[in-house]
């Protein structure tokens, strides 16, 4: 018995001893996979049985990497458990398993799942060597132009709708250029495929045929090879005859060109080019520009990429927008009745079908040849309800594939394709995505980008080459959400089904929230996500996906996070911004490979937060008392990207304190929002060297200081420059909002991006003078030179001390602009407010004035002309007595006027009843009103009259 049992033990201990080598080669089997499956990514694969060969390849890989996942797993455990982690960081999947293992029977399993695994690939060598795939696929074949696609100036489609505008546009640019002095004009015309960038692009070339403008006329079909010499030849086969011998030799070709091109302009359409080299652009426009001495020549590119139309570096560049859905419905109603009225009975159905063609005219014209052979109604509700069937809508499937296939890496394609997993039109965030992708394993970090930059980079050039559309933007520029069209949506959801093994639902990564029951048949789950406000708690069953990445809450009613959150060890993204959460567990500190935590600003975060190091998001930080909780913690988290805002400063001590938290180090931290508690009794010259401390890196783009005790702010935020001289030049908006004791507002006026600055309850500054708007001199002539929105706001403080704002104390102050391009100014509750600049205020589009005790701020403003207004706003200013004679007769814009408890006001000067874009007019508690000018017609166009 015992021999036996001693026997068995061996055999044991034998199989985990060997499974550091087994490891260590199913990772090198891994990566040997991913390069064979991103080559044949590359490539067109027609033989079924290797696809077959393929998917069962990928599948093995997909074990593989859950194993090795698994591996890993258990390697953070073990170090989160010794608190050895940050000595050891994770570089890539570690193999050291045996040393991890607590227990032999983990061990075991683990080693018999890889020797399984190697075995699988051991079988799909074989079946390699029978189908003759060795080693990689065959070199690839230069991809050749599909004739079927192939482009020509003569198939001039008879329905043109919906482009008649640009074509106009178009047609006036490029007959512009010919008496130009430049030798080449050239012009791009991009959009996704199925625009219409083609057929437009027939439109103007026949036109100026027509015209006879140029001297030659040649169309040229490049797609995916673009090669020089192939263009050339083209284009000498163009000016000549189809019968034209190709040459060999670049020198000869551009010989011949020169000869055909002699004393003659000529018109050159490259239609569908997808070339990104800008050496390989050059290569082909150089020898171009010197064939023929002649000026005046245009080329017009069409392209479905931004990018390729930029490298070109044209004179004007038109991107095709989606048609309207009635502008579809004339396309199918023409293509299925020509000049016929449409019968009653499928007008209902032909506009529905309109709807879902997406302002795509490939969409509308492919489904209106379908109903052209079937009217009946029964086949147009179907169409209606189901949109066409796979056969019938190949072409335009097989044209958007084209995009699709010309990504240059297969992660990219993957990226594109898991776009699908939200549902049509809708506008999914930026970031979100990208932090999807990184949980799924897309996104690869290089030397110069980490992952996150690696998915900005992957939504560029998604959104360059049309597969995206840009649904909104930041308040930088930034794209902050995206959609993709209803047809690309449908072909990457093909593609992302034909990803995983459909009876295999194991594979599934990505779930949104399902009975809890369900997870247990979901181990391999890398995101998900809750979409309901009734999930109230997280299942236990949960803690068992170990490969979780992305754990986004937002949308459920959690109060509490469990304490086994802390043990999913791969876990990068936890979005936990539900209004229910109170309090994040104290074991999150051990999720080192956590790099976003999206919470509220009330939730009671954990100690030791600074563990985290990869952290990229931590948007709200409260100082505590005890240690773990102090602002220390900030300073090793040098990665934070975006917006900080730290809270409760009273509870740092001094400037070294406050220099730990390092904020000068962490240059992508865009916005930062520094604040103390209001009403504190006692002494507070504490904050001015605390804000010392924390001086921030020049990067910034937004600044809030609330709450500040200090009577002076320290040199950094003064002068608004770090400690090297370098200027905040980056700063777009900036908020001080209860600086209590403040008695001098900083430097802001030579920012050169700051277009948002608001200055409240400054109870202690008496006048904003000269050195607000910094120094001037002839290096400068312009303060303030993009500031758009200027707000001042006392809120009705009992003590209200802020009586002048000053202008330019300088010897030629005339000569100096100041606030060019200021469109909003708001002015509230500064009550003993009595002289304000007469000058700067030329540019304003939207005025307000409320609670101010004296006219005559206002009348400083009225010296000059405001000629465009578009909302005035005059609410509770004691003194006014009347307003401008010009006010209204200079304003043809002004749409909104409120005029509100103005006791003293008596009359309305006339010109009111000119104002024809008027909207909207309020006049309310102005008990000594006694006369308003001529208010014409009150039904004309005014929606809102109130007085």
């Amino acid at each position: 018995m015992l021999q036996v049992l001693f026997g068995t033990l061996k055999n044991e201990v034998s199989l985990v001893r060997g499974f550091r080598n087994e490891a260590q080669q199913l990772t090198h089997n891994l990566d040997m996979i991913q390069k064979f499956l991103n080559d044949a990514e590359m490539r067109s694969i027609p033989d079924e049985a290797v696809k077959k060969w393929l998917t069962d390849l990928g599948n093995v890989g997909f074990d593989a990497d859950n194993v090795l996942d698994e591996i890993i797993y258990h390697e953070l455990s073990k170090q989160s458990k010794a608190d050895t982690m940050a000595n050891k960081p994770m570089k890539q999947k570690v193999l050291s398993y045996f040393s991890c293992c607590l227990h032999i029977s983990r061990a075991r399993s683990m080693a018999l799942r890889i020797q399984q695994i190697n075995r699988n690939l051991g079988v799909i060598n074989q079946r390699a060597a029978h189908l003759g795939l060795v080693g990689r696929l065959a070199p690839a074949v230069p991809t050749l132009p599909d004739v079927a696609r192939e482009t020509d100036s003569f198939s001039l489609d008879p329905i043109f709708i919906g482009r008649d505008e640009m074509m106009s546009e178009i047609v006036e640019q490029l007959t512009a250029c010919i008496t130009t002095d430049v030798r080449i004009s050239i012009l791009a015309i991009v959009g996704m495929g199925g625009l219409g960038k083609t057929t437009l692009t027939r439109k103007v070339f026949h036109l100026l045929k027509e015209k006879d403008l140029f001297g030659s006329h040649i169309w040229v079909h490049v797609s995916r090879n673009f090669d020089p010499l192939i263009l050339f030849n083209k284009i000498l086969k163009g000016l000549t005859s189809p019968d034209q011998v190709e040459i060999g030799d670049k020198e000869g070709v551009l010989k011949e060109l020169e000869v055909a091109l002699k004393n003659k302009t000529y018109l050159l359409i490259l239609d569908d080019i997808w070339n990104e080299s800008v050496l390989t652009w050059e290569e082909f426009i150089h020898p171009l520009l010197c064939v023929s001495s002649m000026k005046g020549n245009v080329i017009v590119v069409t392209t479905r990429s931004m990018d390729v139309a930029s490298i070109m570096n044209p004179l004007c560049t038109h991107e095709l927008q989606m048609l309207s859905d009635e502008d579809c419905w004339s396309i199918i109603k023409e293509k299925t009745f020509g000049k016929e009225n449409v019968p009653s009975e499928l007008e209902a159905s032909g506009t529905k079908i309109a709807e879902k063609c997406k302002g795509l005219p490939l969409a509308a014209s492919v489904v209106g040849g379908v109903l052209l052979c079937d009217k009946s109604e029964e086949r147009w509700h179907s169409i209606k309800e189901n949109w066409l069937s796979r056969y019938e809508g190949k072409d335009i499937e097989q044209i958007l594939k084209f995009s699709f296939d010309n990504l240059s890496l297969p992660s990219l394609k993957k990226c594109f394709a898991y776009c699908s997993i939200f549902p049509k039109g809708y506008k999914f965030k930026t970031q979100t995505l990208i932090e999807y992708w990184m949980g799924e394993g897309f996104l690869k970090a290089d030397e110069s980008s980490d992952m996150e930059s690696m998915g900005e980079k992957f939504i560029h050039v998604l959104l360059r080459n049309s597969l995206l559309q840009i649904a909104e933007r930041d308040v930088y520029g930034n794209v902050e959400s995206c959609v993709m069209h209803d047809l690309l949506h449908d072909l990457a959801a093909s593609v992302l089904r034909g990803s995983f093994k459909e009876d295999e639902i194991t594979q599934v990564r990505y779930m949104c929230h399902m009975n809890d029951y369900m997870f247990s048949n979901f181990k391999s789950l890398h995101v998900l996500a809750f979409q309901g406000w009734k999930v109230k708690d997280l299942s236990s069953e949960i803690k068992k996906l170990i490969h979780l990445r992305v754990l986004d809450i937002d949308k459920s009613s959690i109060e509490y996070l469990p304490d086994w959150i802390g043990e999913l060890f791969h876990l990068q993204t936890l979005r936990a911004c539900n209004s229910e959460l109170k309090k994040l567990p104290s074991t999150l500190k051990n999720l080192r490979n956590l790099r976003h935590l999206y919470i509220r600003r009330d939730v009671e975060l954990f100690a030791e937060i600074g563990l985290l190091t990869s952290l990229r998001t931590l948007q709200f930080f409260r100082v505590g008392d005890k240690n773990g909780y102090k602002i220390e913690e900030l300073g090793s988290l040098n990665c934070l990207k975006g917006k900080l805002q730290i809270d409760n400063l009273e509870r740092v001590h001094n400037k070294e304190e406050a220099k730990k938290a390092k904020l000068s180090n962490k240059p992508k931290l865009l916005e930062l929002y520094l604040g103390w508690e209001t009403g504190r009794e006692g002494e507070t010259t504490n904050d001015e060297n605390v804000l010392e401390g924390l001086q921030p890196h020049s990067r910034l783009k937004k600044l809030e200081i609330f709450g500040f005790g200090g009577r002076s702010f320290p040199s950094w935020a003064r002068n608004m420059e770090v400690d090297n001289g370098l200027p905040f030049n980056k700063l777009v908006k900036i908020r001080l909002s209860d600086c209590s004791e403040c008695e001098e507002i900083p430097m802001f006026g030579r920012l050169p991006n700051l277009k948002c600055l608001g200055l409240y309850r400054l109870r202690n500054v008496k006048s904003i003078n000269s050195s607000f708007y910094g120094s001037v001199n002839d290096e400068t002539r312009t303060v303030f030179p993009v500031l758009e929105e200027l707000m001042l706001d006392d809120m009705l403080d009992d003590l209200p001390k802020l009586t002048v704002l000053k202008g330019i104390e300088s010897g030629d102050a005339s000569a100096v602009s100041v606030f060019p391009r200021l469109q909003h100014l708001t002015i509230e509750d500064c009550r003993v407010l009595t002289s304000f600049p007469t000058h700067f205020w030329s540019s304003l589009k939207d005025m307000r004035f409320r609670g101010i005790d004296s006219y005559k701020p206002l009348a400083d403003i009225f010296q000059t002309e405001l000629t465009l207004l578009t909302e005035l706003r005059i609410d509770g200013v004691d003194d006014v007595e009347s307003l401008p004679d010009w006010l209204f007769y200079s304003n043809p814009n002004l749409s909104k006027l409120t005029i509100i408890e103005c006791s003293n006001l008596r009359e309305i000067p006339d010109g009111l009843g000119t104002l024809n874009s008027l909207k909207e007019l309020s006049i309310k508690d102005c008990p000594n009103l006694k006369r308003i000018g001529d208010l014409g017609d009150p039904h004309s166009s005014v929606c809102g009259w109130r007085i």
